[in-house]
C-alpha cells in the first residue's frame, strides 16, 4: 500500500511539474511577439543614393502586452540605386546596392484599447558593398568591398490590435549614419516607412 502511495505522489509531483512548466513556457511565448515580413519604403538623405524597397523582421520581448517596456532585435534588408561622382575620373558610376541592417534597442508602447502606439530607439550595424573604381592599364575596373558602419534608429508605430495579441501596424522611421563615408559624405542617413502584421509566439 505504501508503495502504492509512493507511486501515486510521485506520478503526481511529475505531472504537477509538466503542468508548471507548460504553464511557464505558455507565459513566455505569450512575451515573444515575432511580427511577419514587413514591407515598406525607404528614402535617403544622401545626394549619392534614390530610394527603394524595405524589408523588415524582427524579434519583440514584452515586459507586459501594454503600457510598458520592450526590447526589440531587428534584421532588416533595404535597397538604392546609387550614383557616384569622382574628381579623379569624368565617369558617373552607378549601379544598385543592398543594405543588411542588425540593430537592437528598447521601447515603450502606450494604450490598452484596439489601437496603441510605441516609440522605439536602436542602435547597431549595416553592412554593404561599395564601389571603387581603379585604373589598370588605361582602362577602368570596378570591385566592390564589403564595408559596414554604426547607425541609429528611431521608430514611431501605430498599431491596430485585431485580438489581444495580434495586430496589423504601421511604422514610421529615421535611421542616421554617423560617420562621412562611402554613399555619406553629408553624415546622413535615411527615413521610412512599412507595414506589417504582428503576433505573440503563442
Amino acid at each position: 500500500m505504501k508503495q502504492l502511495l509512493h507511486i501515486l505522489f510521485i506520478i503526481f509531483l511529475f505531472h504537477h511539474c509538466v503542468l508548471a512548466q507548460e504553464e511557464e513556457e505558455r507565459k513566455v511565448g505569450n512575451q515573444i511577439f515575432l511580427p511577419s515580413v514587413e514591407i515598406g519604403y525607404v528614402g535617403y538623405n544622401s545626394d549619392n543614393l534614390t530610394g527603394g524597397i524595405l524589408v523588415k523582421t524582427s524579434i519583440e520581448y514584452r515586459f507586459r502586452n501594454n503600457n510598458d517596456l520592450f526590447l526589440r532585435v531587428n534584421y532588416d534588408n533595404r535597397d538604392a540605386v546609387y550614383r557616384l561622382e569622382s574628381s579623379d575620373f569624368t565617369n558617373v558610376l552607378e549601379g544598385s546596392v543592398r543594405f543588411t541592417d542588425f540593430l537592437g534597442g528598447i521601447g515603450y508602447r502606450f494604450g490598452d484599447k484596439d489601437v496603441r502606439v510605441f516609440i522605439l530607439a536602436q542602435a547597431g550595424i549595416t553592412t554593404y558593398d561599395f564601389p571603387n573604381l581603379e585604373v589598370n592599364n588605361n582602362s577602368l575596373s570596378v570591385t566592390n568591398e564589403k564595408d559596414n558602419l554604426f547607425i541609429t534608429r528611431a521608430t514611431l508605430g501605430i498599431e491596430y490590435y485585431l485580438a489581444e495579441r495580434t495586430a496589423i501596424s504601421i511604422e514610421f522611421l529615421q535611421s542616421q549614419v554617423w560617420e562621412n563615408e562611402d554613399f555619406w559624405d553629408d553624415k546622413t542617413g535615411s527615413w521610412g516607412v512599412s507595414f506589417g502584421v504582428i503576433a505573440a509566439l503563442f
